[in-house]
């Protein structure tokens, strides 16, 4: 996934200690998130239900968790030796993982302002892309630049691999695509297969005659997992709701 381009401000700075005891404890809270979640097998569905998002989103949810980690919330694609050391990167060519890495250091510096006030350092946001939904940080945690859950460390990189809290990043990706992007389009286009486009990136959800390559390889892998899950083929153009107004937004979700 790429994440979204809003601020960028460059500034350099020499990691006291203290953060990396914090980093420590951030990835032994997510492992630990990882070990309950593994212990007690929630329903990804009853998740996303419990967003209040549409149930068409749930069905989107699913597609995306098999196109992305097959429901393994602790897979990933990046650079494995930036990733933390129980996550379970996927084994892809050497380029894949480095171009994906670079994007998810690219969307830390495009949110610098913010992302740099984190206790956390660069690295941490940089690892690549992860979790049940494949979602860079930079994209993930963007509903809460410049407030206290960043600055103080409360949301961390590596959440993209906690099963709740990837859910709720999740469907305010898709809340936010939907309302900024989906909306554009006239209303026979604004369907399920367009919103996976955006997934991959925001620009291609207007791209309804797939003219880049990146729109028709989503198409085949949406298919694709429609195929596996046994759902309806006719998902692919069902519409979505531009009005959720059972969604309370991720930050009231994760205050």
């Amino acid at each position: 996934m790429t994440a979204e381009i809003l601020s960028s401000e460059s500034t350099t700075r020499e990691t006291p200690a203290w953060v990396w005891w914090a980093a420590a404890g951030g990835s032994i809270a997510s492992l630990l998130a990882a070990i309950v979640y593994f212990a007690r097998r929630p329903s990804y569905d009853r998740m996303v239900r419990r967003t209040g998002a549409p149930e068409i989103i749930v069905t989107l949810a699913a597609i995306q968790r098999y196109t992305e980690s097959r429901g393994n919330p602790k897979s990933g694609l990046g650079q494995p030796e930036l990733f933390p050391w129980w996550a379970e990167p996927r084994n892809a060519s050497r380029a894949k993982q480095e171009a994906e890495s670079a994007a998810a250091a690219r969307g830390y510096e495009y949110n610098r302002k913010s992302y740099g006030e984190s206790p956390y350092p660069k690295k941490m946001w940089s690892f690549g892309s992860g979790g049940p939904y494949g979602l860079l940080p930079s994209t993930a945690l963007g509903p809460w630049r410049g407030t206290d859950a960043i600055r103080s460390g409360k949301l961390t990189p590596y959440d993209v691999f906690n099963p709740w809290r990837a859910t709720v990043f999740f469907v305010d990706y898709a809340h936010r695509l939907t309302t900024k992007e989906l909306d554009e389009l006239p209303a026979r286009y604004q369907t399920l297969l367009a919103l996976k486009r955006g997934m991959a990136s925001p620009k291609l959800v207007r791209d309804v005659d797939e003219s880049e390559a990146r729109s028709r390889q989503t198409r085949e892998n949406t298919e694709k997992a429609i195929a596996a899950l046994e759902l309806d083929p006719a998902v692919l153009h069902a519409r979505i709701p531009l009005e959720w107004p059972d969604y309370p937004g991720a930050r009231e979700l994760l205050p």
